[in-house]
């Protein structure tokens, strides 16, 4: 077996690079694009974006001149594009998925209803896919990631944010190695205000290069939700309580703060998903072994005092390593991180009074924020998903810091997220 490292320089060398396709050119999408093309047996070769302007100001940046632009909505324009060394540009998001010379698709844009249907589609088109939109991943991530093993394609979160992160540098060496994982998280990057909204938070917006609904889900914690989401349903572990505990910690109180209550902890039970404020941006797993030689060795190498045992990596690279994310994709054909079952969901709540005939505004706006809760509980008490509540209609007069149920609201039925929703309930429960 060639090296990874030598077998991207041989794609190098050879010409034949992987050939990436993206969609949404915002800050992480921009990222995407300058790595993509910095990086060994790589090539950006697509973009999709309805901001024309935007897009072609930053392809003007990696140095492709208006010649080298070709513009479409015709896949096979697209395809003689590629073919002839240019870079092809589309506002069809779907066109990309039907190009036959991109040999892999990133989703950068963060919209739940375009992340669904692209999701979709590259399953049915068996294009490799790296859903970089975590907030569709939360939604219907179960569902698409069955219809990938179903048609053997590739459906992939990425390995530069944390959920991916946690899987392939923490929770899965760990676990192959035999540890029981106690618990695994992350840092939260913001302070925690569940009721930001894009007019409190536009100042550090501008300032960061963000959109105001972007860093809103970030400050009023769904984000942090909707990732651990994401790791919940790739590994089985729970949130222990509904949103999780949340402590503020240092890394070197991270074991003895995830311990069970009998032990001096703060947690019911073993085996789940958290976060801490204060180690942030990094990511962290607690595990544990009965063996006393192993845990004599991790005395001996100077682990943190246990057991259990906390291991941190102090950083995540959304945006840089999404690029090795699609390398793995498509060389290996591997996912980074994919649910394996359905077991939690981030569940909406009321950011503030909702009246009679509202139409809720979605993930990081005025009306709602997140907490994850087991998906069993939410199905059970019917509590409306917060990837489903844009477009939502309100039937009844609604009290902020609630849940939203099914009850309360009419979903707009046309979405393809509601209807793959609706699959996913009935096929995965």
């Amino acid at each position: 077996m060639v090296d990874f490292l030598t077998r991207l320089e041989e794609k190098e060398s050879e010409k034949n690079p992987i050939k990436i396709g993206l969609i949404g050119t915002g800050k992480m999408g921009r990222a995407i694009m300058h790595q993509a093309m910095l990086a060994r047996g790589t090539k950006l070769v697509a973009v999709a974006e309805i901001d024309r302007p935007r897009a072609t100001s930053q392809l003007r940046k990696l140095g492709f001149s208006e010649a080298r632009v070709r513009e479409s909505g015709d896949s096979n324009v697209l395809s003689r594009a590629i073919e002839e060394d240019m870079i092809a540009l589309t506002s069809n998001a779907s066109a990309l998925i039907e190009t036959s010379q991109i040999d892999v698709i990133i989703d950068a844009t963060g919209e739940v209803e375009l992340g669904a249907r692209l999701g979709q589609y590259a399953m049915e088109r068996k294009k490799s896919f790296v859903m970089m939109n975590a907030e569709a991943d939360a939604t219907i991530g179960p569902l698409l990631s069955t219809m990938a093993r179903t048609s053997g394609v590739v459906y992939t979160g990425d390995l530069g944010d944390e959920p991916g992160t946690i899987m392939n540098y923490l929770y899965e060496p760990f676990k192959a190695l035999g540890f029981e994982i106690v618990a695994a998280g992350k840092g939260k990057n913001n302070p925690l205000d569940r009721y930001a909204n894009p007019a409190t938070v536009s100042k550090d917006a501008e300032a960061s290069g963000l959109s105001p609904a972007m860093l809103t889900s970030f400050v009023d914690g769904t984000k942090t939700m909707v990732e651990m989401t994401i790791l919940s349903n790739a590994t089985g572990l729970l949130p222990d309580i509904r949103g999780m505990h949340g402590p503020t910690a240092r890394v070197e109180e991270l074991s003895r703060i995830f311990r069970e209550k009998r032990a001096g902890g703060i947690v019911e039970r073993r085996g789940i998903v958290d976060y801490a404020i204060g180690v942030a941006p990094g990511v962290f797993a607690v595990v544990n072994t009965p063996d006393e030689e192993v845990r004599e060795n991790l005395e001996y190498l100077k682990v943190n005092h246990g057991p259990p045992y906390a291991f941190y990596r102090p950083y995540h690279l959304p945006g840089t390593e999404t690029v090795l994310t699609a390398i793995w994709a498509v060389e290996y054909h591997r996912p980074i991180i994919q649910a394996i079952g359905h077991f939690s969901d981030s569940i909406a709540i009321a950011k503030r009074d909702l009246e009679k005939d509202h139409v809720l505004d979605g993930i990081g706006g005025y009306d709602c924020f997140s907490l994850i809760e087991r998906s069993d509980i939410a199905r059970q008490q019917g509590i409306l998903p917060i990837g489903l509540t844009k477009g939502a209609k309100v039937t009844k007069p609604l009290k902020q810091g609630y849940p939203i149920t099914f009850d309360d609201i009419e979903l707009d039925e046309k979405q393809t997220v509601v209807r793959l929703w609706r699959v996913q309930q009935k096929t995965l429960a």
